[in-house]
């Protein structure tokens, strides 16, 4: 990997985990360049990378700041479960069901090519209800870490938004109706509807991961707001 590439991940893994929020003011170049023991000129070529993909901003006098993506009503970010669980009052509880490594047979959909993949299937709970049922496979050759990592006590979900930076999300949103595993870890009837959150990350057009998450229709509900102008 070529260092200004190193730099940017560095840079988007801060923006992703909110170490850098929106409206944060970026280090200057120079104290990036000795952060990263590298020349200005290597920084430069890292940041210009971010203002094309629009995720920071850079304005004469102002800084370098990290766009606020909120703003753009075209962006879904992703969030975490056990915050949305938490911010609304509630007790939240996790458990792993399985953890296995699969060739590329498993992906159906031909998101990753000819890579071993990292299979894992979990729940998310809501006072102790089932919340959430995330199906994943991540790609082991964009994210080495993920071979060997257990996700006992942590989810797929917060550990790759900690750790993986991604440049790109496609989101899908739809109703189905239940399937086997729905059924057996949802606690749902066969034909009942549940609602699927499809969701695929990429790093500079590298698959990163493909999530199936599903919930019980009756119990899941996303609620959209806009401030006041």
């Amino acid at each position: 990997m070529h260092p200004y590439e190193t730099i940017r991940s560095e840079i988007l893994r801060r923006i992703n985990d909110q170490t850098w929020p929106a409206g944060y003011v970026l280090p200057q170049e120079e104290q990036l360049a000795v952060e990263f023991e590298v020349a200005r000129g290597t920084v430069r070529r890292a940041l210009s990378s971010l203002v094309d993909a629009g995720l920071i901003e850079r304005k004469r006098r102002a800084g370098t700041r990290v766009v606020d993506r909120k703003s753009h009503t075209s962006t879904l970010t992703i969030p975490i479960v056990r915050h949305e669980i938490e911010n609304a009052g509630h007790h939240y509880g996790y458990k792993l069901l399985s953890a296995r490594i699969c060739g590329p047979e498993i992906d159906e959909k031909g998101i990753f090519g000819d890579v071993m993949l990292r299979h894992i299937l979990c729940l998310h709970l809501n006072d102790g209800r089932p919340y959430q049922l995330e199906d994943r496979i991540i790609s082991i050759d964009a994210i080495p870490e993920a071979e060997t990592f257990d996700f006992k006590s942590i989810s797929p979900n917060e550990w790759l938004i900690a750790k993986a930076p991604y440049s790109s999300v496609r989101t899908i949103l739809r109703a189905d109706c239940a399937s086997g595993n729905d059924m057996k870890h949802l606690r749902v009837k066969a034909h009942d509807p549940v609602f699927i959150i499809d969701r695929q990350t990429s790093f500079n057009k590298v698959p990163l991961t493909y999530a199936r998450l599903s919930h019980s229709g009756d119990r899941y509900q996303i609620v959209t707001e806009t401030d006041e102008i």
